[in-house]
């Protein structure tokens, strides 16, 4: 992709009316289509996360959360009747069994979709429907099994976008698809949907990192970069979305992704690669986590990403009368920025920052990397959480094939302790 991929991204005049149109139109058709199941689960007795599952009024799966005590949980589907069952999988089986505490609701509650609701919205969201796990006082509720062979079987989707193995040459991710994602979000869900893959079949004596793509761009930007990695030792993960959507949409979408996989797959630790607004996705996702999911994530290491947002975006958003949710969501001071660092990330987790300053661009508050202003790359917040700040004299999009870059990875991954994740 060219460097001016963001620009063209963020600057009305540059994407053309069209494009406006069509994620304005977009936005407006998800709200006329789409409802939000949503609720919040109770405090649990044993202190474990749950499995909340989204039942069709039949009875048939349709998709599922695992969800911390305390935790609200969001599906959003097209509107129809559904159901919610929840259960603590106590044996680890992702099957509900006749002993598990469990709480069903025959009929779940839903509400019209608020494209980027407020704190506010989203806490009446999460007031819909209330699980509180119980061993007895349900009737005998749907079979539910959500082992992955299962849930191949019964979701084509799933089985398509969820731990398979793919190429960087993948169809899906190419500029006819990343165009969708970023000016037609919602036929890109239709079409394509959020992924998660592997390059290689899962080994489990390996520690995945998962790479995180930024706006108007695929996992395929990895793939230079994915070269020099040490295969050997760790697996690499491709996690996809499409750039258009709000962005606590998509890094809700990713941790629930990371949930997954230490549920399932039970990695000793994990690691966490972001380029460019991938970054804001990245740290959003983190912050999801609980205390002990987030133990095992040990390395966060982000390249060239705006914390304090795009003046483009701002401009966009006060000049032209369309709705972009990036465009909110990267305009300097917005709640999504101010919610990156309104908590720490837990101690043990290694950031590292990379920077890119080349490729110095008049159009642009200078000095810049050619897309991205110095200034909000070095965010003060981001700066203080950081362990360890790197410059790197790369362009926005020339450092994902930067030897300095790539060897600085490597030493990141190499200073890994043995064991856990702090020295």
């Amino acid at each position: 992709m060219a460097v001016l991929r963001m620009v063209l991204a963020l600057v009305a005049v540059a994407c053309g009316g069209c494009s406006l149109l069509e994620v304005d139109r977009e936005m407006q058709q998800a709200r006329q289509e789409l409802v939000v199941v949503a609720g919040r689960l109770l405090a649990t007795d044993s202190g474990r996360s749950a499995l909340v599952a989204l039942l069709d009024g039949k009875g048939g799966f349709v998709a599922y959360r695992i969800v911390a005590p305390g935790e609200a949980f969001y599906f959003t589907q097209a509107p129809g009747d559904y159901q919610l069952l929840a259960f603590d999988d106590r044996n680890g089986n992702f099957a509900l069994d006749r002993d598990e505490p469990r709480h069903w609701l025959p009929q779940a509650r839903h509400a019209p979709l608020t494209v980027q609701p407020d704190l506010a919205e989203r806490e009446r969201l999460a007031q819909l429907n209330t699980l509180d796990l119980q061993v007895v006082g349900d009737a005998a509720p749907p079979r539910l099994d959500l082992r992955l062979e299962v849930l191949y079987r019964e979701q084509p989707r799933l089985q398509r976008n969820y731990l398979q193995v793919v190429k960087f040459t993948d169809p899906r991710f190419d500029d006819r698809h990343i165009q969708l994602g970023a000016w037609q979000p919602l036929s890109f869900m239709r079409e394509v949907g959020y992924g998660l893959y592997l390059l290689a079949p899962w080994d489990p004596a390996k520690e995945p990192i998962i790479l995180v793509h930024g706006i108007n761009a695929s996992p395929r930007d990895w793939q230079a970069l994915a070269a020099s990695l040490d295969l050997t030792r760790f697996q690499l993960v491709l996690f996809h979305y499409p750039s258009g959507l709000p962005l606590r949409n998509s890094a809700y979408m990713l941790s629930i992704a990371m949930r997954d996989m230490l549920l399932r797959l039970a990695p000793r630790r994990m690691h966490l690669f972001a380029h460019s607004m991938g970054g804001l996705v990245a740290r959003r996702a983190l912050q999801f986590l609980d205390e002990n999911e987030a133990r095992r994530l040990c390395l966060f290491a982000t390249l060239s990403t705006p914390w304090d947002g795009h003046p483009s975006a701002a401009t966009g958003v006060q000049r032209v009368p369309f709705e972009v949710p990036v465009w909110r969501d990267m305009a300097p001071g917005s709640p999504y920025l101010r919610a990156l660092f309104a908590r720490p990330l837990p101690a043990h987790i290694r950031q590292w920052m990379l920077v890119s300053y080349g490729g110095n661009r008049r159009l642009l508050p200078e000095p810049n990397d050619g897309v991205v202003p110095l200034a909000s790359e070095l965010r003060s917040a981001a700066q203080d959480e950081a362990g360890r700040l790197y410059l790197v004299d790369e362009s926005h999009t020339g450092i994902l094939h930067s030897r300095r870059a790539t060897a600085l990875l490597e030493r990141a991954l190499r200073e890994l302790p043995e064991q856990g994740c702090a020295d």
